[in-house]
């Protein structure tokens, strides 16, 4: 009976264990460096382990973190104020210090594709008034500061000093004060972690967080009806049915953030990837001229991707932020699905008998990305174009397609405005000229450059008071008027959990384990 007792008592504890540990399934690897690589699942594996100095809830509205309040107190001047009694990992109180050395590591990370500098723009000076106070100084006038820093996270500066993204991988350096501790990254195939008791907010629900990578969907989807994971993300939108009718687990929907779109490569004269109907390499690039965007975006059933391709999971649109975000503007539809007015476009520019070109998109980054490639490829056959799809994991992509490396004709992507949650964002990344230095044209692939488009942008992103969503909607305007971008769709965040569990989907679409819980 004693033996039996003590295996009974075992088994409850193994049991008990169990239901304090959450299993999730994402789709893409991460590092755990939180300044390397400006990346969604980068920036969703840090919110367990980090901070960032203004957070932000799952409707991404700014919200009070480690830092209590933020004030202008001057045109160029932002005040923060830390909560006092924070701590790290290591039971050291975080400080301004660590405010400081953070800030001044993001830009000197070497060889980092993807830095985080552009939620530092304008930043001139950090002054430290004293151990949790701080005011940054910027160049310009910055109404949307606090946005940019709900993407920064802070470090120790005693854990990091010197540290390389290698040291955050292996644990020596991932000392954050965030509602969890890094317990292991295990590489390409994900990280545990554990909660940590000091933690200042909220305490997390979950003892254990264990986070896999599963980039294949049907992969995910079977693990989480066998009872082998208890939440997934990136549902596969014809697959969400499945799952509700399985009654083994539930789908928890939400419009996201992030506006898909093509960018067309017009800063070279000349590309190898672009030939003519025989195959021969042109001379010269054909997306230069803006007859020939405006044909591409005539080729594209915008309705038809999202009722065929995402099952209705998306909202067609003709604009690069969401509605309902600043700079989102009525006044610009959805474009015209038109391939006998694309030929005509084509046949004016000098190309009666169309052209060839390669469009590379990721094939596991954003929801259906290979299916809506793949659609892509067949509607701009129709129009007269001839289009190699290529497509790629999105460690590969991202890096092939980086600013200042691309080579492709067309890129496939993606961009999240929910720390500015309006349209600053994409346009200062994805729309502006290329000056890295400065966070200007960081998303900027396509290598579009237009005076006139910069100066609309600045104006905008400067402006602290007056009219300022008519000077988002003018830059808006303007950029989809010479087609810098050709928007497709805003699609929507789709993750399942088993039942038992209940799961809010953030806005920007980051899988954060604080915001699933037992269902009460």
């Amino acid at each position: 009976m004693r033996i039996l007792g003590i295996a009974a008592a075992a088994a409850m504890a193994c049991s008990a264990a169990g239901a304090q540990t959450l299993t999730m399934g994402v789709q893409a690897s991460f590092g755990i460096d939180p300044h390397f690589i400006f990346l969604g699942p980068n920036m969703a594996a840090a919110r367990h382990v980090f901070d960032t100095l203004v957070d932000r809830d799952a409707d991404s509205r700014w919200t009070p973190g480690i830092t209590e309040s933020w004030t202008a107190v001057g045109p160029q001047v932002w005040e923060f104020r830390l909560r006092r009694g924070v701590k790290f990992h290591d039971g050291s109180e975080l400080t301004a210090e660590d405010v400081t050395f953070s800030f001044e590591r993001v830009p000197s990370i070497p060889a980092n594709p993807g830095p985080y500098t552009p939620n530092l723009r304008g930043i001139e000076r950090v002054e430290v008034v004293d151990p949790w106070t701080i005011r940054l100084h910027t160049s310009f006038s910055n109404p949307v500061l606090p946005g940019q820093l709900t993407n920064i996270f802070i470090v120790s500066h005693r854990a990091a000093q010197g540290a390389s993204p290698s040291d955050f991988n292996a644990g020596r350096a991932a000392i954050g004060t965030g509602p969890f501790r890094l317990e292991q990254h295990r590489g390409t195939d994900g990280m545990s972690v554990t909660r940590w008791d000091g933690y200042w907010g909220r305490q997390p629900e979950w003892q254990r967080v264990n986070i896999r990578v599963m980039s294949n969907d049907a992969s995910r989807m079977a693990a989480l009806l066998a009872g082998d994971v208890d939440l997934i993300e990136e549902v596969p939108t014809g697959d969400a049915a499945r799952i509700e009718r399985s009654g083994r687990a539930s789908v928890f929907r939400k419009a996201s953030d992030r506006v898909i779109f093509l960018l067309p490569h017009v800063g070279a004269e000349r590309l190898p990837l672009i030939t003519d109907s025989e195959g021969r390499p042109l001379d010269r690039n054909p997306f230069r001229d803006p007859r020939v965007r405006q044909a591409l975006s005539l080729a594209i059933n915008r309705a038809g991707l999202v009722e065929q391709i995402m099952d209705g999971s998306g909202v067609p649109t003709g604009q690069l932020v969401p509605e309902g975000f600043g700079g989102w503007d009525p006044a610009i539809p959805v474009p015209p699905y038109d391939p006998a007015q694309a030929r005509r476009l084509l046949a004016e520019a000098g190309y009666p008998q169309g052209f060839g070109f390669t469009i590379a998109c990721p094939n596991n980054r954003y929801v259906n990305d290979a299916r809506v490639c793949q659609a892509l490829g067949q509607m701009f056959a129709r129009a007269g174009f001839q289009a190699r799809v290529e497509t790629q994991p999105g460690t590969t992509f991202f890096a092939r397609t980086a600013v200042g490396r691309n080579d492709v004709p067309l890129v496939f992507f993606g961009q999240s405005s929910s720390s500015t949650r309006d349209a600053t964002h994409v346009l200062s990344l994805a729309m502006h000229s290329q000056v890295l230095a400065q966070g200007w044209g960081q998303s900027n692939r396509g290598a579009f450059s237009d005076a006139g488009v910069d100066r609309l942008i600045e104006t905008a992103a400067f402006q602290m008071e007056g009219d300022r969503e008519a000077a988002l909607r003018a830059a808006m305007a303007e950029a989809m008027r010479l087609h810098a971008g050709i928007p497709l769709y805003t699609q929507m965040v789709i993750a399942a959990a088993r039942t038992g569990i209940v799961y809010e989907p953030r806005l920007d679409e980051q899988t954060v384990a604080i915001h699933a819980r037992r269902a009460r």
